[in-house]
């Protein structure tokens, strides 16, 4: 029995090896923090505060992934769209969240598991005074965001943006839709603390 139990581990400890081997090229390519568009949404401090729970606004739409060599990943999302009726007025969503991520060593699929408790999103819709952004940061209410995304392998390419020559990262969905093309921003990435924030760092339940 004892055997069994030794030779299962070392077996899953040789398949993680050969896994982060395989790789690892991949790993290499993907560290760094990655934007799309015009590149104003990134990840990182500059982006949500757990201490005081307030998103800063971005001045226009986008998404952003960071990954870290180690397994950790990071999340930054704004998306929003006018009332044609009204065109001073928005609907908005500000999103956070990181955790770790993974490769599948059958088929190369990313995994990208959430800390839960940590990942946290904001709405405002219209012109709600309840639920309105400032210029800088927003006061709306701030609900709790985790989810689990699972991504064909992605595919990290040099291409031209904006007329100069860099890294870009394209991804998607297991059913084949495609996200938004990103483009690699900073290396290192820009992060907050990979660990469980809401409990390691400031006590917030």
């Amino acid at each position: 029995m004892l055997y069994t139990i030794a030779l299962f581990v070392t077996l899953v400890g040789l398949a993680a090896a050969q896994s982060s081997g395989q790789f690892a090229d991949l790993i290499n390519d993907l560290q760094g923090t990655w934007s799309t568009g015009s590149g104003a949404v990134r990840t990182g401090p500059g982006f949500w505060n757990p201490r005081t729970q307030q998103f800063t606004v971005p001045p226009t739409a986008g998404r952003s992934f960071s990954f870290t060599k180690d397994g950790f990943w990071e999340e930054a999302m704004f998306q929003w769209s006018n009332d044609p009726t009204l065109p001073e007025c928005v609907s908005a969503t500000l999103l956070w969240q990181h955790g770790n991520y993974s490769f599948n060593p059958i088929n190369g699929t990313l995994r990208m598991d959430p800390f839960w408790g940590d990942g946290f999103q904001t709405q405002w819709i219209g012109c709600d005074a309840t639920s309105s952004a400032t210029s800088n940061n927003t006061a709306a209410p701030v609900a709790s965001y985790n989810q689990v995304y699972l991504y064909d392998p992605p595919a990290v390419s040099i291409d031209s943006h904006y007329g100069v020559s860099s890294y870009k990262l394209e991804m998607a969905q297991l059913s084949g839709e495609l996200l938004n093309p990103m483009w690699k921003v900073l290396n290192p990435p820009s992060m907050l603390p990979t660990d469980v924030l809401h409990i390691k760092r400031y006590g917030l339940e």
